[in-house]
Order: structure tokens, then sequence, then C-alpha cells
């Protein structure tokens, strides 16, 4: 087999791991790993009669003193590795002991979801295996369970509803006509890219000295999320939607949908149009069609409870990063180091 072929070969693997995995991890597919500068090493973990067990795609990367692998992909929603349905621990644990030099003495995970049913049983595969985890806390992720809002039917409230109206004649008094397009990785345009770009410059963000931490006024960024797009299974789940004020664009949206569960990856506004919320009342839109669309939760990442708490949302799981050590003296040295990490 040639190179050519592998690599074909496991990029398939990586996606019917992914495609029979939970739905809520769909997007775990070889482009999500792959689109990146530097093209990840793919491994596929077998059992002894060739059966895909796991699927790594592991980046290099610097981190304090140490130069280590790690789980590529977005940071956002998650990181993670797929597995194959129902396979036993021990089984995996001896594919992982096989693969224990190309995994490197120290690797990372993260971030990822504390109680994620996957993790625990890749966890217990591992520790089989002679890794041991350390775990650093991250935050809690906010979630909106908005199948129960919308089946409560008080939500958002009447006078949220008018509230927004209100917004959106001043939107309109202060800029002109308020107009929203809904966009996929797979219509998604160049045009509407620019714009994205352009809110992230007029933010916050664009205050920042170091330029923030940018989907698409990064250049680097903004290929990778194209790149994503060239699976048209990951384009169809990515999801924008885009508030344009007159003919500037105000606000944005963006994410990716996988099955019942809906990840924001990014959401900003231009503050010039701060004072009358373009970026809520485009959140609340949004939030209207994922549950016209049959979105049960909403997965808003960390940070910023004040607006969140607002709009229905509550904590939901807690994020961890996991650095895989394979000698004890080194894990428990290394703890500390771990836990301080930025």
């Amino acid at each position: 087999m040639t190179s050519d072929q592998q690599h074909g070969d496991d990029a398939a693997q990586f996606d019917a791991l992914a495609q029979d995995g939970p739905q809520q991890r769909a997007f775990l597919r070889s482009r999500w790993f792959g689109a990146s500068p530097a093209p990840p090493d793919r491994m596929v973990l077998r059992g002894e009669e060739g059966m895909a067990l796991a699927a790594l795609g592991l980046a290099m990367r610097r981190r304090g003193p140490f130069r280590l692998r790690e789980i590529a992909g977005s940071y956002w929603p998650f990181r993670g590795v797929p597995l194959a349905p129902g396979i036993d621990e021990a089984v995996l644990a001896d594919a992982l002991g096989r693969q224990r030099k190309r995994l490197g003495s120290i690797w990372r995970l993260g971030p990822v979801e504390a109680g994620d049913p996957e993790l625990k049983r890749l966890r217990l595969a591992l520790r089989q295996a002679g890794w041991h985890a350390l775990a650093r806390p991250l935050g809690q992720v906010f979630e909106i369970d908005l199948a129960a809002l919308r089946q409560d039917g008080a939500w958002p409230s009447t006078k949220t509803q008018r509230k927004n109206r209100w917004r959106k004649r001043r939107l309109e008094e202060e800029g002109g006509a308020v107009s929203v397009e809904f966009f996929s990785g797979s219509d998604w345009t160049a045009r509407q890219r620019d714009a994205l770009a352009q809110i992230e410059a007029e933010s916050w963000l664009g205050t920042l000295a170091d330029g923030g931490d940018t989907k698409f006024r990064d250049p680097e960024m903004r290929r990778y999320w194209e790149d994503i797009c060239t699976d048209p299974v990951l384009a169809a789940m990515l999801f924008g939607s885009l508030m344009w004020i007159g003919d500037t664009p105000a606000a944005f949206t963006f994410g990716i949908e996988a099955g019942p569960v809906r990840y924001y990856v990014a959401n900003n506004y231009d503050q010039r149009f701060n004072q009358f919320g373009a970026g809520r009342v485009l959140l609340y839109d949004d939030f209207a069609r994922a549950g016209e669309r049959g979105v049960r939760r909403i997965s808003w990442g960390v940070g910023d409870a004040g607006y969140k708490s607002e709009m229905g949302a509550q904590p939901g799981a807690h994020l961890i990063d996991l650095l895989f050590v394979r000698n004890a003296l080194l894990a428990r040295l290394l703890s500390p180091w771990w836990e301080r990490a930025a």
C-alpha cells in the first residue's frame, strides 16, 4: 500500500468511527484533525483481527519546557478520540500499549468534558496501558436546555420578545434596515467570512494589543475553518448567522451542530451597536432557529456568566485538560506544574 493509499484508508477509518459513535461527537472526523498548517500524525489503533478501535490525530506543541504530542483539532468545543462502539477497555489498552513509543511518554488531550462516557472508557484503557492522567480544571460550560425551555412555552418571555422588537427598531434608527443571513459550511461565502472578520476587528477583541482570539480575522484560523469545509459532512454541520444593519455587518454567531447539540465556537458584535444589544438580538433569533431544527441543547463554552445566564443558560459540563504520563515518578513531579499551567 502506498503512503497516499494508507492516508486515505486512515481518513476513512476516522470518519467511520466518528459516524458510528455518539451523535454529539460526530464532528471528530479526519478533516477536523487534519485542517491545520502541519498535517497531524494519524494513528488508527487496531485489534488483533484488524478492526479499528480508536483514531488519534496528533500534533506537536511546546508546553513549558516540553515538546509533546497532543490531540489535534479545534480547541472548542472540545478535543476527542473517536472510539469503536462497545469495545472492551482491555482490548483498547493492549492496542495503546503497542503504540506507546509513537504516542510518547507524555501527551495531552484537552479540553474535554469530564463526564463524557467515551472519555471515561479511554482513560480506563490508558490506565491499564500504563499512563497516569494529570487533570487540570478549565471551568464549567454554560448550557441551555433548549428542549425544556421550548416545552415550557415561556422562553423567551413576553417581556424579552417585546424588548427585542424595541431593540431592532432602535438599531434600524441607528444604522438602517436590520437583516439576518443564516448559512452553513456548505454555502458559506467569502463575502460572509470577510464580514465576520470585520465584526471581530470592530469588536472588543479588536482593541486588544495582541489582536485577541479571533476566528476569522486571524488568517491561520480562518484557513482552518475553510479547510474544514472541504469535508462535505463537516461543512453541513457548521452553522452561522450574520446580522447586517444597513450595509454594515453588525453581529455574528458561529459553531458546529452535531446531532441534538449546538456548540457555539464564537459569537461577537460591532461595539458601535452595543447600546441596543445587536449581539443579543441575533442570538435569540439563532436559538429560535436551532429549536425549529430540533436542537435540544446549546453548549455555549465557559465564561461570560452574566448575559448567558440572563438568556437561560445554566452551568453544565466541567471541562478539564489532561496530560498522560507513563512514568509514575515523573507524573508526581509534573503534577504541580500542570495544575498551574496556563
